[in-house]
């Protein structure tokens, strides 16, 4: 009896200490080189509203996540990069790679991964409008739709984005009140609205000195906007290799026809406050506190950082996404028309 009651408290013990699946998706794998770290999983539509961290050890991980429907997540890493993850509700997830190539990572299930890393393995090039429209004429319920149209939408220029709207009108009625769906339509409307030569609407937005900033502070100069976070490592970088000497070289010139100004998509305003003392900002900041909603953002359609927008004198958009390159021609360009000014007005 004794022996009888042992055994059943042993099975007992062994259901317990096993972890039931259930409706949650699990993701598990192995990155060599990763050793312990931390991978984030958040959502990139309301469909997926919520972060979860999946912990690594020796390159290993293992993490049940609760889903409601299928969703497309970001994995990512710790440096701010990261890759497209669908999960659904009992999915079991594969991924396998190396940090020598995280965007290059092998991701598994019986659904979207697998359809999106076969994608990939196949066309390991620059991704085209004919190739998002391959994929939607043989998938045309996948998700993985959405995301390449965004993909593409983020690295096609002003002018081939618009290739997009006619893909739309290929997927079914039921796609089409997909939230993914519904934001690439309202994104397309966006960008149409913020196309160089748009007029920029008036906004404000309180300072490191907790003063009101907004557009017409900035008349009569040439304004680039530059969006940034403290939780972006990207963006930081950008903000101490290629604005910090920009602004100095604009202070060094007594340059008065060009100006920058910083908005910040922190939610924590103490943490802005002190990223500014800590990198000695001395340009123009501003920050609400709402991070991607904030007014600024969403008028720019800004969905990734760092960005930066050009906006003329005259409050119309000149630029989007400016290189260093792009920058300095301005800049070249701004300091010739000067100087023939000046010639100008020495004959008369």
């Amino acid at each position: 009896m004794k022996r009888l009651l042992y055994y059943c408290l042993l099975v007992f013990v062994c259901i317990a200490c096993g972890e039931d699946q259930g409706d949650r998706a699990l993701v598990s794998g192995t990155i060599k080189g990763l050793t312990n770290d931390t991978l984030i999983i958040y959502g990139a539509d309301q469909m997926f509203d919520h972060v979860d961290t999946i912990y690594v050890r020796d390159g290993k991980f293992k993490r049940y996540i609760n889903v409601d429907t299928l969703a497309q997540t970001w994995l990512m890493y710790k440096d701010g990069s990261r890759v497209p993850l669908f999960l659904n509700k009992r999915s079991n997830i594969t991924i396998k790679g190396d940090t020598a190539h995280l965007q290059r990572l092998q991701i598994e299930d019986k659904a979207e991964n697998h359809l999106l890393t076969q994608f990939l393995n196949e066309h390991d090039t620059t991704l085209t409008i004919a190739l998002v429209d391959t994929f939607i004429t043989h998938h045309p319920t996948s998700t993985v739709s959405f995301y390449l149209i965004n993909r593409y939408l983020q690295e096609a220029a002003t002018t081939d984005r618009k290739l997009v709207t006619p893909l739309l009108q290929q997927f079914d009625e039921e796609m089409k009140h997909h939230p993914q769906y519904l934001a690439i339509n309202e994104r397309l409307t966006t960008e149409a609205k913020t196309d160089s030569g748009a007029v920029v609407n008036y906004f404000r937005l309180r300072n490191q000195e907790n003063k009101w900033t907004s557009r017409a502070d900035f008349n009569k100069q040439w304004l680039l906007i530059h969006f940034w976070a403290t939780w972006d490592e990207a963006s930081q970088r950008q903000l101490r290799t290629l604005y910090k000497p920009l602004y100095k070289q604009l202070k060094k010139d007594k340059t008065d026809d060009f100006a920058l100004w910083g908005i910040s998509l922190d939610i924590d305003l103490q943490k802005w406050e002190d990223a500014l003392q800590k990198d000695t900002i001395e340009w123009t900041q501003g920050c609400d506190a709402k991070g991607w909603s904030s007014e600024p953002v969403k008028m720019f359609d800004i969905r990734y950082l760092p960005a930066n927008v050009l906006i003329t004198p005259n409050g119309r958009i000149s630029g989007i996404n400016l290189t260093k390159e792009q920058i300095d021609n301005k800049l070249k360009e701004l300091k010739e028309q000067k100087e023939k000014e000046k010639k100008e007005k020495k004959k008369k």
